[in-house]
């Protein structure tokens, strides 16, 4: 019997489809927030109210696949973690598990954000998701510091996953990395 020593190529698409998707996100919601402001002038409200448009216009494509990708997760076993001790084994899915985690509450925490607030929840510009709660004057400060909490973890944990997978590579010396990497791994 042969060890799986990749991930499909349809893993792979939605990693890093995903990886691009929520690092630009949080880009652009991160500038929005610390960098731009309301209430200087009606050019300035304008331009922060499009900033946390795009944000959302990106942001909300990752809960699409974040559904593909556990779907995708549930019906195509990963690699097998070769190499690594029981204790490893299991941070390592347990890693991944708050990943996943992760990125399933951080998008609906800002559409929560957003349907509390009385704003519209864009999708790439194709269409507008239904709110999640009527507006809610109370209900949106509290759902605003819940959206930036888990999206602190979130970074948290993406830097935690690069870290690992270059420590895998560099210092492990394992085929780690490169089972997330386009094309086959040689030997």
């Amino acid at each position: 019997m042969t060890t799986q020593r990749s991930y499909t190529g349809i893993a792979k698409l939605l990693h890093w489809t995903m990886a691009i998707d929520i690092l630009v996100a949080m880009a652009i919601g991160a500038y929005a927030a610390l960098f731009m402001s309301y209430g200087i002038d009606a050019a300035h409200d304008a331009a922060k109210g499009e900033m946390i448009t795009l944000h959302k216009q990106i942001a909300t494509v990752s809960i699409f696949l974040i559904v593909l990708r556990i779907i995708w997760r549930a019906t195509h076993r990963p690699p097998e973690l070769v190499g690594m001790s029981k204790f490893m084994q299991k941070a390592a899915h347990g890693g991944h598990h708050l990943l996943y985690l992760l990125m399933v509450l951080v998008p609906i925490s800002g559409w929560a954000f957003s349907s509390a607030a009385g704003y519209p929840i864009p999708v790439a510009g194709l269409f507008t998701l239904p709110p999640l709660l009527d507006k809610s004057p109370e209900l949106q400060p509290v759902f605003a510091s819940i959206h930036e909490v888990l999206t602190y973890g979130l970074l948290v944990v993406i830097v935690g996953h690069v870290f690992f997978a270059l420590k895998h590579y560099f210092i492990d010396k394992d085929k780690s990395l490169q089972s997330m990497l386009p094309g086959k791994i040689k030997d």
